[in-house]
């Protein structure tokens, strides 16, 4: 009878435990996914009292230690995952549980050791292997993990978190020979979707540059086996390239092109799909490439013959797209004399045009009812911001298609991660009141709204042009939680509201006074709010700020002057050393080109003043973000990267003045509740 009650109490206690388990486990669930604290504590005190009950239960350790992870207790995760190692040294899930407390503690070394012995012990039970990649990545070792990304997409492409870490490792390794199987993997990757295809550019470069034998010296190969590239083609229509080479090799092909076809208005077709091509590729680049006075003059000889064919009633696609598809090489589409003549004809084009002309036609239309549905605060009575908006108006900058794939996440997380040591008002639940002040294009606010679900998004920029552009791609990604208003930083208390973080990037050093321009933003912050700052590096500029003293008030502006310079500096014909401009991607798109060199207002700064800076708009500093490739700087100094004062990055900058290329990016915190 005793024996049949200590059963009974047996398989009591046992579907208890299994009942508190599996409660546990699915509050653990929604409250991740709901990122909600008060169901991550009823998941741990369920979790707690099914431990009491099996205190050998290894998933019950296991999960105690992953919603103790989640509330960023990492001593009590690293206990509880321990005592399970201690039953089971050899356990997949808890060894992958401790890769990730390791990883949160920024313990690369050990989140590499924990999720390679994971692997090991089964490649299915877990995703170490995926994380194993990540890992790589974060530690710098790009090679790495670029090949352990190339297996795993072979069988997990359709996960958009291993395509967009694949294009990301990708983005830092260059081929060192020609390698078919890694041109068939580029072609396939080139056909993906949600991914940011410009981080392809320098490992496709580097491998069709020894594929085409491109040196100096030229290439040797045939225009016609160039035109049959089929990697060369998928590039130009996915992104435009930043090399001197391929730029050379490129203008080359487009005037062979013109010169043998114009004269009798036909292309070979064999010819077409390359043409076409250096056509998109134009478009992307903004049609940035020198362009000498003969080709100058066959474009405008096209652009009214096309005119003129437009007239024609009886006209039909196949008599004029030859002529429009050459003269699409040197114009863009919009800016064509003819353009309003086209947009009223209904023509039935090949494809290969159609998708250039009617995508062309509707992004115009989608602009222009852009522009009139924006918001405005009203005109800048600024002298130097009126300058700025008339560049941006002009050259609206950066031009770009595709904000690539993040995984959703938590801002608020985020920035714990970032910064540590910081107790954050914006660590309340409910949404984040965010303002981007000088969006621009809107790539970097929209992918705010897109990845951060808790966010609203205000986007202010002086540019309507800019701002058009922002609006039409938010609204081909349906993103919800966005406002566009054009205005003045200057204006910004016009907005009539307080945001709990400002993100200023690339923005104050085009301002008159910076220092006035972080003033009135500070004004705008909640207290205990925090500003993101981005701004010019001295040293990282310094051959920049050479250029610019060259051409002291008379700074080029038209696209035929930048077009000239960028010839003339590419060429060797102005005297210096340009080598850091060359190898800035933005050396290779006109509105870009105009934004790096030849901006209408223009302050650096040195890591020594950054704190004062602040200081004066009542902001405390709080740390740098550290740029892409400092890893192994990091690592040798044993700090959390906020951590770092900066006299410390300043030394760091001092042995590697490219170090901040991309600009010191930072935050800073209004002191308050």
């Amino acid at each position: 009878m005793a024996s049949a009650q200590l059963q009974s109490v047996a398989r009591h206690a046992t579907g208890e435990h299994r009942h508190l388990y599996e409660l546990a486990s699915k509050l653990y669930s929604d409250a991740v996914a709901q990122h909600d604290e008060r169901l991550l504590l009823e998941a741990c005190a369920l979790a707690e009292a099914a431990q009491q009950l099996r205190p050998d239960h290894l998933a019950g350790l296991n999960l105690l230690a992953r919603i103790e992870l989640q509330r960023q207790r990492t001593t009590a995760a690293e206990y509880w995952v321990n005592r399970g190692l201690s039953i089971k040294p050899d356990s997949a899930s808890l060894l992958y549980s401790a890769g990730h407390i390791a990883l949160s503690q920024n313990q690369l070394d050990n989140a590499e050791e924990y999720f390679t012995r994971s692997a090991r012990i089964s490649r299915v039970a877990t995703r170490a292997v995926n994380f194993l990649a990540h890992v790589k990545l974060l530690q710098g070792d790009y090679v790495e993990a670029f090949r352990h990304y190339r297996e795993l997409v072979k069988t997990q492409a359709r996960d958009k978190q291993i395509r967009s870490k694949l294009f990301e490792s990708a983005s830092h390794v260059v081929a060192d020979f020609y390698s078919e199987e890694l041109e068939q993997d580029l072609l396939r990757y080139l056909d993906f979707t949600e991914v940011d295809y410009s981080q392809l550019r320098g490992l496709a470069t580097s491998l069709l540059k020894h594929k085409l034998r491109l040196s100096e010296a030229g290439c040797p190969l045939e225009l016609e086996t160039i035109a049959s590239d089929n990697l060369l083609i998928k590039c130009m229509k996915r992104f435009y390239f930043c090399d001197p080479l391929i730029e050379r090799l490129l203008l080359t092909l487009r005037q062979s092109l013109l010169l043998s076809c114009s004269s009798n208005l036909a292309i070979k077709k064999n010819f077409i799909p390359l043409t076409a091509a250096i056509a998109e590729q134009c478009a992307q680049n903004e049609y940035v490439w020198y362009i000498t006075e003969q080709e100058d003059s066959l474009a405008r000889q096209l652009e009214i013959l096309c005119g003129k064919m437009l007239s024609i009633d009886e006209l039909k696609a196949d008599d004029i797209y030859p002529a429009l598809l050459l003269l699409l090489m040197y114009r863009p589409l919009n800016q064509c004399d003819f353009f309003q003549d086209l947009s009223h004809k209904t023509l039935h084009w090949p494809k290969i045009m159609d998708n250039i002309v009617r995508h062309t036609m509707t992004e115009t239309r989608c602009l222009n009812a852009a522009v009139r549905d924006i918001p405005t605060l009203g005109e800048s009575a600024d002298a130097v911001s009126e300058k700025v908006q008339q560049q941006y108006n002009q050259n609206p900058y950066p031009r770009w298609t595709d904000i690539g794939y993040s995984q959703p996440g938590d801002y608020r997380a985020a920035l714990k991660a970032a910064f540590p040591d910081y107790t954050l008002s914006a660590e309340k639940t409910g949404r984040l009141n965010i303002l981007v002040a000088g969006c621009g294009t809107g790539r970097h606010a929209i992918r705010l709204a897109q990845y951060f679900p808790e966010v609203h998004v205000t986007a202010l920029d002086l540019s309507h042009t800019a701002l058009a552009y922002a609006k039409y791609q938010a609204d081909k990604r349906q993103s919800h939680n966005i406002d566009f208003i054009q205005g003045d930083i200057l204006q910004a208390h016009k907005l009539q509201q307080h945001f709990d973080i400002i993100e200023c990037s690339g923005v104050l050093h085009h301002m008159q006074s910076p220092q006035e321009g972080l003033r009135v933003l500070a004004n705008q912050l909640k207290p205990g709010g925090m500003i993101k700052i981005a701004l010019y590096s001295a040293t990282a500029r310094k051959q920049i700020s050479q250029l610019r003293q060259l051409w002291g008030n008379k700074l080029p502006r038209m696209a035929a002057e930048i077009r000239l310079v960028r010839e003339a500096l590419l060429q060797g014909s102005i005297a210096g050393e340009w080598q850091e401009i060359y190898n800035s991607p933005d050396f290779y798109s006109l509105s870009a080109c105009r934004d790096l060199l030849f901006h209408e207002q223009e302050h650096v700064f040195n890591l020594p003043e950054l704190e004062r800076f602040l200081a004066q708009a009542g902001l405390q500093w709080m740390g740098m973000l550290p740029p892409p490739d400092a890893h192994n700087l990091l690592s040798l100094s044993g700090k959390h990267s906020s951590r770092i004062t900066t006299a410390e990055w300043h030394t760091l900058e001092q042995n590697n003045p490219q170090l901040f290329a991309g600009m010191y990016q930072f935050y800073a915190l209004k002191p308050g509740r």
